[in-house]
């Protein structure tokens, strides 16, 4: 496939969410996340800020995200703040974010 100069300006990835149980161990969980497709500059500039400043410019949306009675969360800005104030959640969306830039595709 031949690569395109010009791209979408999102783009979603899988988020894996590892959290603590009561067993000593963890229960993975995975959503949708869409966000925003940086140029290089702009780049350079991300990695220089905290982590949740880096998230709350780029996360523009999610899906396959629930809530406690399984119903799906709608994206917004207040829910945005929620879902980036959980640790597991931060950590899983900041890695699903940088890895989709730069991980090289893995061999089968």
């Amino acid at each position: 496939m031949a690569f395109k100069i010009t791209q979408k300006p999102t783009f979603t990835a899988r988020v894996k969410v590892e959290t603590p149980n009561n067993t000593g161990g963890f229960d993975r969980s995975e959503f949708m996340a869409e966000f925003h497709r940086a140029g290089m500059d702009e780049i350079e500039e991300l990695k220089k800020l905290p982590q949740r400043e880096v998230l709350e410019k780029v996360l523009l949306g999610w899906s396959q995200l629930i809530d406690e009675d399984n119903q799906p969360v709608e994206f917004s800005e207040e829910r945005r703040r929620a879902l980036l104030n959980i640790p597991p959640a931060l950590l899983a969306l900041g890695a699903a974010f940088w890895e989709s830039l730069f991980k090289a595709r893995e061999k089968n």
